[in-house]
């Protein structure tokens, strides 16, 4: 799917917002997402493959604990609007009748958001990431909200390539430091719990994930103790700390 249409007018509301924000560029970029929107938190993550690479900013702790919630478990509207390359919008997660991402709705209850929307980062036909926006309350983005968010997006997957164009030849651009070596640990863990438990790779970051979620504990977290062998995947009860 190509680029959504963007009304420039909207892209200088986006613009705007950004101009007048305090924040380090990485977190005014959400903080202003969030504000043009008109919604409680906006979070951007980069994906690659299918796979979140990381999170670029979140504008609050509500917002990054939801991302977390996403990454860790592999579902949610940002990784269908990254899959589908088009806006996946959740109007109230605590609908008895709604029945996709069963435990990524139980998470996000929890740490108090009850709608949420993803929103695909679109660059010339490619989807580089996503851009989830989240309330504390049920409620319907309306058509205005819906278009000002694909120009957040528009300005959101720029904003992304213009840092690395000025970063040095071989480096990562400044902004985006922390996003790989989130992915890396993962990565990591997740192929030594491959030789652990005997499994696929696959298998292995859905065990990762399982574990995670299970243990109300971050994907990272977890990572890092596999990693630093505080945790193993062979034996009988699936891990050990």
């Amino acid at each position: 799917m190509a680029d959504f249409e963007v009304e420039p007018v909207r892209l200088d509301r986006v613009a705007a917002a950004l101009a007048v924000s305090e924040h380090d560029p990485s977190v005014s970029l959400c903080v202003a997402s969030a504000e043009v929107v008109g919604v409680r938190g906006a979070g951007v993550a980069l994906m690659a493959a299918g796979h979140a690479l990381g999170m670029i900013c979140v504008s609050d702790d509500v917002t990054g604990a939801l991302e977390e919630v996403q990454y860790s478990l592999g579902e949610g509207p940002c990784v269908d609007a990254y899959h589908a390359h088009a806006p996946v919008l959740a109007s109230d997660l605590a609908d008895a009748d709604g029945d996709e991402w069963p435990a990524f709705r139980e998470g996000a209850l929890r740490v108090g958001v009850r709608a949420a929307f993803g929103f695909p980062l679109m660059v010339r036909g490619i989807c580089i990431g996503a851009l989830n926006l989240y309330h504390d309350r049920p409620v319907n983005l309306t058509s205005d909200q819906v278009a000002d968010a694909v120009a957040v997006c528009h300005v959101a997957a720029h904003t992304v390539l213009r840092w690395q164009s000025l970063a040095t030849p071989g480096s990562v651009a400044w902004q985006l430091e922390g996003v790989p070596a989130h992915r890396a640990v993962v990565h990591q863990a997740t192929g030594m719990i491959s030789v652990q438990a005997g499994a696929s790779v696959d298998d292995a970051l859905a065990m990762l994930r399982a574990y995670a979620f299970a243990h109300d504990r971050a994907i990272g977290e977890v990572a890092e103790a596999v990693i630093n062998r505080r945790l193993r995947f062979d034996l009988i009860d699936g891990a050990s700390r």
